[in-house]
């Protein structure tokens, strides 16, 4: 048994895991509305995780899924106005 004051070693390089985020706060951070958010989990654009009836993203997954899929878009032509 340790000695209750000796302090115990920290743990150094022990990666914290990502926590879940809901769909609200995806909205959130893509400045979408939840009808939109719901329609790209509908057609595959956002991965999600299901547990029973509730949804959770883990951010680092929607981003490296956009990244992987989808381009940054320049305009070519000025706006008419």
């Amino acid at each position: 048994m340790t000695n209750p004051t000796e302090t115990q070693p920290v743990r150094a390089n022990v990666p914290v895991p990502e926590e879940f985020i809901n769909k609200a706060e995806v909205a959130r951070r893509l400045k979408k509305k939840l009808r939109t958010i719901d329609n790209w989990m509908k057609r595959g654009i956002l991965p999600y995780y299901k547990m029973g009836r509730s949804v959770s993203f883990k951010w680092s997954d929607v981003q490296a899924h956009l990244d992987s899929n989808y381009r940054v878009c320049r305009r070519t032509r000025p706006l008419a106005n």
